[in-house]
C-alpha cells in the first residue's frame, strides 16, 4: 500500500491505533529519506519528518504545524510509510534517568538541571520562569532534590497530565 493512501476520513490507518502521546523517532527508513529524498516526499510530509527528533510527542509535532487535520494526515502517513516509529516510553525513562544518575556521583548536575528545566518549559511554559530559576541556582544533587515539591506543585497546573505524572516518576527514581 502505498503511504499515502488514506483511510477513514483521510486520516490513515496506523494513528488510529497510535496514540499521540507518543514520543516519535525516525526509522533508518526515515533517516535515509533525510539525506536521500530517495522516497520523493512531499515538502509538508518532509519538514515533519525533520522536526520528528525523539523528544517530541505526536501532540507537540501536531502543535507545530499550521493544521492538526493536515499534520495527522501526514504523521500517518509518515507511520504507515515506515519512516518514523512510536518510542517505547518505558526505555525513553530508563535511558533518561540512566543519562542524569551518570552525572550525580560527580556532583556535577548540570545535565539533570538541563533536563528537567527543558521539560518544565514544555510542560508549564512561561509559568515556570520563578522555579527554573531556582533550579538554575542548584550546585548539588541534594539543593536539586530540595525543589521536588515545588516541581510537583508546577506540574500540577500543566496541561498534559500524564507526561507531567511520567515526569515526576523519571525526576523521583533519579533524585532518590
Amino acid at each position: 500500500m502505498h503511504p499515502f493512501k488514506q483511510h477513514r476520513a483521510g486520516v490513515p490507518r496506523k494513528l488510529f491505533t497510535m496514540e499521540l502521546s507518543s514520543v516519535f523517532s525516525k526509522t533508518a527508513k526515515g533517516l535515509n529519506e533525510i539525506s536521500t529524498r530517495a522516497h520523493r516526499l512531499p515538502a509538508r510530509v518532509r519538514a515533519l519528518l525533520i522536526m520528528v527528533d525523539g523528544h517530541r510527542t505526536g501532540s507537540q509535532l501536531l502543535a507545530l504545524g499550521a493544521s492538526a487535520a493536515e499534520g495527522k494526515r501526514h504523521l500517518g502517513a509518515l507511520l504507515d510509510g515506515g519512516f518514523i516509529q512510536p518510542q517505547k516510553q518505558a526505555a525513553t525513562a530508563a535511558a533518561a534517568a540512566a543519562a542524569v544518575r551518570t552525572v550525580l556521583p560527580n556532583e556535577d548536575i548540570s545535565l539533570a538541571k538541563s533536563y528537567v528545566i527543558r521539560t518544565l518549559h514544555e510542560l508549564v511554559g512561561a509559568d515556570a520562569r520563578a522555579l527554573v530559576a531556582e533550579i538554575e541556582k542548584a550546585d548539588t544533587p541534594d539543593e536539586l532534590r530540595q525543589h521536588f515539591g515545588k516541581l510537583r506543585t508546577a506540574l500540577s497546573t500543566a496541561a498534559d497530565q500524564k507526561l507531567a505524572k511520567q515526569f515526576l516518576e523519571k525526576v523521583a527514581l533519579v533524585l532518590d
